[in-house]
């Protein structure tokens, strides 16, 4: 047999897609920082590489809550946050970044007690789909009002810790709501 049957991979197994998509989620922000400190065409290959294993994060960690009844509204929440923070927080700073994915992964765990720190490493892990959709819109728009509709393919403009930044602050302060949660009910 030349492909190994779909049993013998582990798309089905929740928990494995969850580790393994936040493994390759920190993975993926760390070769984005070396993308970004690099340069030229190296850069731009490492960035492909980057995008690549964040996509794959992101695909592994959602589909970690597929089938689940509360998976679309808590999906779309996670989305509208995401895109909030592709409008309002720029890559290239640090603390806004720290600040508005860490806020908004505390919300996410503080709202969605259940598996809230699973959607906490969503909301990163859509990031990088939604920032590309968004300037995706922005280029079209630019060239329906016929101004330059340029798309970048070198790696962005930020500091190069910015986007593991942001993975870690919306991980972390979920995981201290969640800690607290923790603690309150051990209290209780």
């Amino acid at each position: 047999m030349i492909f190994p049957s779909p049993s013998r991979f582990r798309w089905n197994d929740r928990a494995w897609l969850e580790r393994t998509g936040g493994w390759l989620l920190l993975a993926a922000g760390c070769i984005v920082g070396v993308a970004i400190a690099a340069d030229g065409a190296v850069a731009r290959g490492i960035n492909g590489i980057a995008g690549i294993t964040w996509f794959a994060a992101a695909a592994m960690l959602v589909a970690s809550r597929r089938g689940r009844t509360e998976f679309w509204p808590r999906l779309l929440a996670v989305i509208a946050i995401g895109i909030v923070l592709v409008l309002l927080v720029k890559p290239s700073n640090l603390a806004w970044a720290l600040i508005g994915f860490g806020i908004a992964g505390a919300a996410i765990a503080f709202l969605m007690p259940r598996d809230g720190l699973v959607w906490a490493k969503i909301l990163p892990a859509l990031w990088l789909p939604e920032h590309l959709g968004v300037a995706a819109v922005k280029a079209i728009v630019r060239e329906i009002r016929d101004q330059p509709a340029n798309v970048r393919t070198d790696p962005p403009p930020t500091a190069a810790l910015v986007p593991l930044a942001m993975i870690v602050a919306a991980w972390g302060a979920a995981m201290l709501v969640e800690r607290y949660r923790i603690r309150r009910l051990r209290a209780a």
